[in-house]
């Protein structure tokens, strides 16, 4: 799959990048991680970095095989694309397994793994290679929904994937600690009504004595995973008290609830994606008027049952953040990971219309594999949307006239009132490319955010033994004359002007 993924979507294995913005800012972290002295996770627009660098690591190890040490690809930031090929198809190549197991039937999981890669690419294509956080989440909420249903069917095959997607997810974005939460609350009361309509047996609910016996080193194991995956944030705690943990409760704390109602209308804009919503009705249709209860087994009836009841509690789990998480509902963003769910929605409605219509599951699952693989290949080789961050190739010339004023030392006060975007993810895309040759030519002390992360803010000392102090504009100043301007940047000494 991943091989899938390199082979016909957009890495850029042989152009060499200088990435900006955001991705600029995510490889500043990267650095640190190949150093293995990386505690904390992406920036947060908010102030904060998030929980963990789970992702980052990955990255970082995708940096340091395909262009440290085997120089596959030609920049840097490719690297960090493969990476993402690969971590996108082990998630995907672990659904498949999971669903393996708890279809009880290889064709159809390889048909319903299919499927789900088909509609995944038509709702989010960008997430099988994209290296923005909010497309890095989809895979492994999905991971983690699907490992879900194989709990509330009392199964212990999925606990290892459920400890390790949601490793990842935590470490990815705060919210995820809420929404997880509530999800696992939901499938502890999905499988209790399963087991209270003997549906189950004892052995299989998994609040009993017999359930944690005859499972405790998948479980013991499981947690093991999940409380590894914490140790970077309890560290921060430790070194930093009350460290991170408080800054996520504050900004709770800060937050306003939004109204129930509106969050119902925000969680409903991921089911009414275009042609989507009509495929889907579609599908609704189709399942009511062929269903045929002389096809069912108990394998299908099973997983369908309880991967439904997994998809509620994401739903119910996602309008949780929506009412107490999200500040900004035009911000459609931080709900990208949720698409996984219309998709999955979506996957087992084609699915049992396939099934419903046909008796031959080998033939059935080698031609969905054929059409879905034409189709996602169409649609992962176009470029992301984001692709304008990939990058810059004044960066180089950037980083030259920076040298020119001088040897490392410089200091730096951003200019925030105009342009201040493309300010920003220039800076932080030179900051990169000088780190990568080794050099340190500037730090920021007006105007630092956590984008330019931490070491890169000046300290008292070096602003006391500057070099040169300069205004970074991006807009002339009138009555200024700058000493370079170059990619739309201007560098004014500071000198007597304060």
């Amino acid at each position: 799959m991943a091989l899938f993924i390199i082979v016909f979507g957009q890495t850029f294995s042989s152009v060499q990048l200088h990435e900006t913005g955001d991705f600029a800012a995510n490889s500043l972290l990267v650095l640190q991680a190949k150093h293995f002295n990386l505690l904390v996770g992406n920036y947060s627009r908010v102030g904060f970095n998030h929980p963990g660098p789970a992702f980052l690591y990955v990255l970082a190890a995708g940096e340091a095989a395909f262009f440290d040490l085997t120089r596959w690809v030609a920049s840097p930031f490719s690297g960090q694309i493969y990476a993402v090929a690969l971590l996108s198809g082990f998630w995907i190549a672990s659904i498949g397994a999971l669903l393996r197991r708890m279809q009880g039937s290889m064709p159809a999981a390889v048909t319903t793994t299919a499927l789900f890669v088909g509609v995944s690419a038509y709702i989010n294509y960008q997430a099988f290679a994209g290296t923005w956080f909010p497309h890095l989440y989809y895979f492994a909420f999905a991971a983690f929904t699907v490992s879900l249903a194989a709990l509330i069917m009392g199964r212990r095959d999925g606990l290892l994937l459920l400890a390790i997607s949601l490793g990842f997810l935590l470490n990815g974005h705060a919210s995820f600690f809420g929404i997880a939460a509530v999800m696992l609350a939901c499938a502890v009361v999905a499988n209790t009504w399963l087991y209270v309509r003997s549906r189950i047996t004892r052995g299989s609910w998994v609040l009993s004595r017999d359930y944690l016996a005859g499972n405790f080193r998948t479980i013991a194991s499981a947690v093991g995973i999940g409380a590894l995956f914490l140790v970077p944030l309890a560290i921060q705690t430790i070194l930093h008290f009350p460290g991170p943990v408080a800054e996520y409760a504050a900004f709770g704390h800060a937050h306003r609830a939004n109204r129930l109602g509106e969050a119902i209308r925000f969680v409903g804009l991921f089911w009414s994606n275009g042609l989507f919503g009509i495929l889907f009705g579609a599908a609704a249709c189709a399942v009511l008027a062929t269903s045929d209860s002389r096809r069912e087994s108990q394998d299908r009836i099973g997983s369908e049952r309880a991967i439904v009841l997994s998809l509620a509690s994401a739903t119910v789990g996602f309008l949780f953040y929506s009412v107490f998480g999200v500040d900004n509902f035009s911000l459609t963003y931080v709900g990208i990971f949720y698409y996984a769910v219309p998709a999955l929605a979506l996957t087992l409605l084609l699915k049992r219309v396939i099934d419903n219509v046909t008796a031959a599951p080998f033939g059935v699952a080698v031609c969905v594999c054929v059409a879905v693989g034409v189709f996602t290949g169409v649609r992962i080789h176009q470029p992301p949307e984001y692709v304008s961050q990939y990058d810059d190739p004044q960066i180089p010339a950037v980083y030259a006239a920076i040298k020119q004023l001088g040897a490392d030392g410089l200091v730096f006060d951003l200019d925030a009132s105009a342009n201040w975007e493309h300010l920003w993810s220039t800076v932080v895309g030179t900051e990169v490319y000088a780190r990568r040759l080794g050099t340190t030519p500037f730090c920021i002390a007006q105007n630092w955010q956590l984008v330019f992360a931490q070491s890169a803010h000046c300290s008292a000392a070096q602003i006391s033994a500057a070099r040169g102090r300069y205004l970074v504009s991006a807009a002339p100043k009138a009555g200024r004359v700058s000493a370079a301007n170059v990619a739309g940047l201007y560098f004014y000494p500071q000198g007597a002007v304060k």
